[in-house]
């Protein structure tokens, strides 16, 4: 058994394009990598229906599909939260989380548990970027917000 330990050189890091799978690999070219987040959470979540039936004392259950998301929280960085407006290849770079959110777009990501040395795992997906918020109050100095990426298909895991 190891530990993931999250450390400089072997952080978590949130990869997103909207051209492919591969584009949004940890270390892939074009990706946009969210910087500055403060946590990270993967929820891969099996539904789950329950009925009772006359003939037992205990509920019975079966799976429904799952509900997949990636949720963090981010210091706000003007160039993610709102795009370079000049990338041409990655939208997400281009039109940043805002635009991205707003024109609905799909897009592919990956979350690197181990940063991106060869070997390390990563889970990666497609999804929606939603519910974001960004805030400040007199406690932070800084813009705050939620990012969700609602997960539209399966979660799945593979190796840099």
């Amino acid at each position: 058994m190891a530990v993931i330990n999250v450390t400089p050189g072997s952080e978590a890091i949130l990869s997103l394009s909207n051209v492919n799978l591969a584009s949004a690999e940890p270390g892939a070219a074009n990706a946009l990598v969210v910087p500055y987040m403060q946590d990270i959470t993967i929820n891969a979540s099996t539904g789950v229906t329950r009925y009772k039936v006359l003939d037992s004392s205990s509920e019975k259950a079966f799976t429904t599909p799952s509900t997949n998301q990636i949720t963090l929280n981010v210091l706000v960085d003007d160039t993610v939260m709102f795009g370079d407006g000049i990338d041409t290849v990655n939208s997400v770079t281009a039109n940043g989380l805002f635009g991205t959110q707003n024109s609905k777009t799909l897009v592919y990501f990956s979350v690197a548990f181990n940063g991106t040395d060869s070997g390390s795992d990563f889970v990666k997906g497609q999804g929606y970027i939603s519910g974001l918020a960004p805030t400040a109050s007199m406690d932070a100095a800084v813009w705050l917000s939620p990012v969700t990426i609602e997960v539209d298909g399966d979660l799945t895991k593979d190796t840099v």
